[in-house]
């Protein structure tokens, strides 16, 4: 008799997320993740005890794949980063649709992870010249605000009412202006944490 396979949590994650790309996270459970392993519910069941766990666990592997990504677009030190953040984040939306809407376009308990990314984000401003002047805290609101235009824009692309091609320009266009305007009104409070009218 062959020795039994084992299965590892990072083969599972990968079968999850071929499941997440095929069908989309809400087709994520014990049972389908086993059958794109070619395995019994067992090596899933023992990895994750619980089905929020898995998809915790694969929200994770998403946000990773969309920061490495996001962070591999910024290689020239002359692009605006959130320009650059902004392209990538909408390349993942045409090019990972399923996995843009699972992390983006449904409720979820892990909204919170996304402050780590900002906060990345906001560190990566301080080494250009247009944002090296400002505080932490005013770099990781505008990131805010520009993700606010970049998700909107994003969900057009994903709902192909907009062509993918080159978002650069478009974002030059909608995101830059919106940053502008924030500095110029000092509009710096974080969308994400205050009331509306900031």
């Amino acid at each position: 008799m062959p020795p039994k396979k084992r299965y590892t949590v990072e083969h599972i994650l990968d079968a999850a997320l071929a499941v997440t790309r095929a069908s989309g996270i809400g087709a994520v459970t014990a049972r389908s993740v086993a059958m794109e392993l070619g395995a019994s519910t067992g090596p899933v069941s023992t990895t994750f005890p619980s089905m929020e766990l898995l998809h915790e666990a694969l929200m994770d592997r998403i946000i990773a794949l969309f920061v490495a990504r996001a962070s591999s677009s910024l290689t020239a030190p002359t692009t605006d980063p959130l320009i650059a953040a902004g392209v990538a984040w909408l390349r993942f939306a045409a090019e990972e649709p399923r996995l843009y809407e699972a992390v983006f376009l449904r409720h979820h308990p892990w909204q919170a992870k996304w402050g780590p990314v900002r906060r990345t984000m906001a560190e990566r401003m301080a080494e250009h010249p247009r944002y090296a002047n400002l505080d932490a805290r005013t770099r990781f609101a505008l990131v805010g605000r520009a993700s606010i235009v970049m998700h909107g824009v994003g969900l057009e692309i994903w709902a192909g009412r907009l062509p993918a091609g080159d978002p650069s320009r478009l974002l030059e266009q909608l995101a830059l202006p919106v940053v502008d305007a924030a500095l110029a009104r000092g509009w710096t409070a974080d969308l994400h944490t205050t009331p509306s009218s900031s």
